[in-house]
């Protein structure tokens, strides 16, 4: 997957965290959700979490937020 290209992006700016979610394209043409939080550390450093999310598991995954989004509110 080294040779990445970047189909999409867009930021979500949440107080002291920014989220970056990114549609990639992997070599083999697949394409797949990268997401990205960034925020800084005590020590005033920048940390950065990310996972990926593959198209074929896109479907689960936003059924599974929904549900939680229903539960939280």
């Amino acid at each position: 997957m080294e040779n990445k290209k970047i189909k999409s992006d867009n930021m979500l700016r949440c107080g002291k965290r920014t989220y970056f979610f990114d549609i990639k394209e992997a070599s083999n043409g697949s394409k797949y959700l990268k997401i990205t939080e960034s925020s800084f550390t005590k020590e005033n450093e920048r940390k950065r979490n990310s996972f990926i999310l593959f198209n074929e598991d896109l479907e689960g995954f936003i059924k599974i937020i929904k549900e939680l989004e229903d539960k939280i509110r």
